[in-house]
């Protein structure tokens, strides 16, 4: 048995879980470990997957960096609930893809994702860059995947890196949050320089002893911060330089922190790292996100402080989306022994999942796992994925959604934006359509941010961003379509025009009228638009 093998099944007996076997498979640029436990072991060994790979790729520096997976044991049975022969979908890999969905597409910097997958829209180099950054996108674009995947390449290049959740600091006021991560950045050089005693070593840690202080007080006097700002920056200019030391620091979510705190916050922490080698690359939700504030000139302003990555998907370019987001689903499809996705999904459900995700990885995924499981309980031999499977997982998923509400934005605006999604879908469902227009002339009106705010939380999706009216000149319009689950549970609804994608192009039904499928090419998709109904905003301003 190799030694890293060796050491691998250690830790996991350590953690009570027993291996059965390990196979090692060599790819270009990465070492897969394909572990098998105990079927009833096998969720939690997924949770661990990250600091196993983590801490072999620490141990054993290679070209070749570790990936680890889980499956069941050979020959355990596949559900026992599903008899055995039943149809591809209630394969023992299927069973295992829908486990490794589950326990790996929301990712954090303990778990990361399985893999990887370049957002053609984010480069990492240009994320690692000496810059400050703010990373915008919705809920499951891959902020945290990209920010992770860019702490692991800075580490790799030996920079210091700290990773804060913001969730972790959320009821904090600015003040404390700053004390928070100011430790947190003062630990990470401290250890960094490891047993240096140096006067830089010495003054860092007396600097992280003046922080202690002030976090054990009970209550922090006006005008404390500033001088340990200025303090803390002085010690830092000595030691994060071009050429000794660089560092990262990577504040995740957030939009979770309070909006009237989140410009103070930047601003102390921009000024800690002022005219250092170090740089803030912030993952947020941009319509939740006050970087700056002008009256008092606080934050990060952009493009001045900071720029902008933005990895908000639309479905402006559905055929490029759906290559992206199968490029995801394959890393899991193929490490779990399935094959590529089109082995166990119908090309009218792939396209359609494209559009019930709104091109959100997170939720493509999620959808994918779902629809497989709505398959097997509603079909005695399943064998592929369909369009109705998706239709019904998508339904399914609109609770989980709504519930985000409440972490997103009060209770009470939880229940306005509620109200103002029912109000849109009826009146858009009641011209017989799923998609609709927006006259841009209005984007300054409260309604108007009523329903970016609704676009933000995945309830509708943009398709167009600019469609001009073909009788007055001047006039443009913005194009959405509601969420499928506004629409669909089993089948879709009967009487609406409904857009849908098939290998990546837009099509057109009436559902519930036989041969009105219309696919629309070239410039038959815009003009169809034009046809769509138009929302008055202010028919439900909340």
């Amino acid at each position: 048995m190799s030694e890293h093998i060796y050491d691998l099944t250690q830790k996991l007996s350590e953690w009570d879980i027993r291996v059965q076997k390990v196979d090692e498979r060599e790819f270009p640029g990465e070492r897969w470990l394909i572990i098998y436990v105990d079927k009833e072991d096998l969720v939690k060994a997924q949770s661990f997957a990250g600091p196993l790979e983590r801490e072999l790729n620490q141990r054993y520096k290679s070209d070749s960096a570790f990936a680890v997976t889980f499956r069941s044991s050979i020959g355990d049975p596949i559900n026992p609930d599903v008899p055995n022969e039943v149809g591809p979908l209630a394969s023992q890999n299927v069973t295992q893809l829908i486990q490794l969905l589950e326990a790996r597409s929301r990712t954090s910097d303990a778990l990361p994702s399985l893999r990887y997958v370049e957002d053609p829209r984010a480069s990492l180099a240009a994320t690692i860059a000496s810059r400050h950054h703010l990373i915008y996108g919705r809920r499951g674009v891959g902020k945290t995947s990209l920010l992770l995947e860019a702490k692991s390449m800075a580490e790799k290049q030996g920079h210091v890196a700290i990773w804060v959740n913001t969730h972790i600091v959320r009821r904090l006021d600015a003040d404390a949050a700053y004390l928070v991560i100011a430790d947190l950045i003062l630990s990470a050089i401290i250890t960094h320089l490891g047993s240096s005693r140096s006067p830089t070593a010495s003054r860092l840690s007396s600097e992280r002893d003046s922080i202690a202080a002030l976090r054990s007080r009970d209550r922090l006097e006006d005008g404390s911060i500033d001088p340990r700002i200025a303090s803390i920056n002085s010690v830092l200019r000595g030691v994060l330089r071009d050429g000794v030391v660089r560092m990262y620091v990577f504040l995740d979510d957030f939009y979770l922190l309070p909006g009237d705190q989140q410009p103070l916050l930047l601003d102390y922490l921009a000024g800690t790292l002022r005219d250092c080698n170090g740089w803030l690359k912030v993952a947020s939700i941009e319509r939740l996100t006050r970087p700056f504030e002008p009256s008092s000139r606080t934050g990060l302003e952009l493009p001045h402080d900071a720029s902008k990555i933005d990895l908000d998907v639309t479905l402006e370019n559905p055929k490029a989306a759906q290559i992206f987001l199968e490029s995801v689903l394959s890393e899991y499809t193929i490490a779990s022994g399935v094959g590529a996705p089109s082995v166990i999904a119908k090309s009218s459900a792939l396209g359609r999942l494209v559009l019930a995700s709104g091109g959100v990885p997170r939720d493509y995924l999620n959808l994918f796992a779902s629809s497989i499981v709505v398959a097997r309980k509603n079909r005695t031999k399943p064998d592929k994925i369909g369009s109705q499977d998706v239709a019904q997982a998508a339904g399914d998923a609109a609770r989980s959604k709504k519930r985000d509400l409440d972490q997103d934005v009060s209770s009470a605006r939880s229940s306005e934006l509620i109200s103002a999604l029912d109000a849109i879908s009826s009146a858009v469902r009641g011209a017989k359509y799923t998609y609709f227009r927006v006259d841009i002339s209005q984007n300054r009106s409260p309604g108007y941010e009523v329903l970016a705010r609704l676009v933000d939380l995945r309830f509708a999706h943009l398709i167009e961003a600019s469609l001009s009216d073909q009788h007055r000149a001047g006039i443009k319009y913005e194009v959405y379509v509601l969420d499928l689950s506004e629409y669909a549970d089993v089948r879709l609804k009967r009487g609406l025009n409904v857009l849908d994608l098939e290998n990546g192009q837009w099509t057109n039904q009436f559902t519930g009228k036989a041969n009105s499928l219309q696919r629309l090419t070239g410039t038959r998709f815009r003009d169809h638009l034009r046809q769509t109904p138009i929302l008055k905003l202010g028919d439900w301003v909340v």
